[in-house]
């Protein structure tokens, strides 16, 4: 039986193909939209939680006040807490950290770029707890100045000429000689270019404020232990509301939390165009119902049911929304898949795409039932048609 009426199904997709497709437009958008923008998210999400990963789960980031956002301006931390935290028996070692927009020049060509000053009194160790590689050359050596290390991307991108160890950048018409070039990361560090500490606080003003301070806590010690007691030590030094303190786990969580803020909101606007294509549906089965009036007045008139009518254009308007579904689905994998390409080609690389299988299966279920809630009431009234009405109905 099942299969006679697919029999009757297609051949009315068949007779409005057109009709059909517009119909289910609404649906293929919003399981599109759907695909597309959880699959991304998830795919960024993943890329984020790689590199706080890397980050280690054993340091402190100490902010300014309601920072949001990269560091600028006014928004630091005085000279003196870095000295005052490397008291702290759980303190293994404090980063300084200063971070600017700057000028920076090579050749005859000048762009805009992150400066991030870094303390040579740790070597290389700062650079080994970021999980940072140095593809070419060295890193800093104990109060090293003057000379620069810079991200891939830098080296290799930015720039109309590849830039090369032992070739000079200008920093704010600052000379510094390149000693290094970082691994490809596939994150910001790959634009990035790091100087001393000594130097940035001259070329920056910054003789007495750093940006964010880092506190490597020692081997052996809880990490909520160890900030339960910086946050002691900073309140008395600086005041409650004057310093924000995160692991690295509690900011990746205010980034997750933020990522699912934006997906919720995302995927109500493709639940919009849902609703549109279910209401696109029900209208067309009441249009297919009318049109079909006699033919629904035969069908009754050698024996069909209320319930076989019923179950016909049921049928017909879920695979209707299972069509768009799976339209829909095919279409939001490639445009995410796409984006990991664009992404890749822009320099962001850790962004890996894989769809969800749970995702697919919700979003062709979801198109199915949308669709089957959508041709109920049409169907209703096909199945309520008297035989003597429909086949007078003209």
């Amino acid at each position: 039986m099942i299969k006679e009426y697919l029999k009757l199904i297609l051949k009315s997709f068949k007779n409005r193909q057109l009709r059909s497709w517009l119909t289910v437009l609404g649906i293929i958008i919003g399981v599109t939209a759907i695909v597309a923008l959880i699959s991304i998210s998830q795919g960024m999400e993943n890329a984020i939680t790689e590199q706080f990963q890397k980050m280690g789960t054993d340091s402190l980031k100490i902010l300014p006040p309601n920072l949001r956002g990269p560091p600028a301006g006014d928004m630091s931390l005085p000279a003196g807490v870095a000295d005052y935290l490397e008291k702290s028996p759980y303190v293994e070692y404090i980063d300084r950290i200063i971070l600017e927009f700057a000028s920076v020049e090579f050749g005859n060509d000048a762009e805009y770029l992150f400066i991030n000053a870094y303390d040579t009194e740790l070597e290389s160790k700062g650079f080994a707890d970021m999980d940072l590689e140095i593809e070419d050359g060295r890193a800093f050596k104990v109060g090293e100045k003057g000379n620069a290390i810079i991200g891939y991307n830098v080296a290799h991108d930015t720039y109309d000429k590849d830039i090369h160890l032992g070739t000079s950048i200008l920093v704010n018409d600052q000379k510094y000689k390149i000693i290094g070039i970082f691994e490809k990361t596939g994150v910001d560090i790959d634009n990035r270019v790091y100087i001393p500490l000594d130097d940035a606080k001259i070329l920056f003003g910054r003789e007495d404020r750093y940006n964010i301070i880092s506190a490597k806590i020692r081997a052996g010690v809880d990490i909520d232990t160890a900030q339960e007691n910086i946050e002691k030590r900073l309140t008395r030094k600086l005041g409650e509301d004057e310093f924000e303190i995160y692991t690295p786990a509690q900011l990746l969580e205010q980034i997750n939390s933020i990522l699912g803020a934006v997906q919720m909101v995302l995927v109500g606007i493709a639940l919009i165009s849902l609703l549109v294509g279910a209401i696109g549906i029900m209208n067309a089965m009441y249009t297919s119902v009318l049109e079909r009036t006699r033919e629904i007045g035969v069908m009754k008139a050698i024996g069909a049911r209320n319930s076989d009518i019923m179950t016909i254009f049921l049928l017909e308007s879920g695979i209707m929304g299972l069509g768009g579904g799976i339209v829909g689905v095919i279409v939001g994998s490639v445009i995410a898949y796409m984006v990991e390409v664009i992404a890749a080609l822009a320099g962001f690389s850790l962004l890996s795409i894989s769809i969800d299988y749970q995702v697919v299966l919700f979003a062709l279920a979801f198109a199915f039932v949308i669709g089957i809630v959508s041709g109920t009431l049409p169907a209703i009234r096909a199945s309520r048609l008297k035989p003597v009405d429909a086949l007078r109905y003209e």
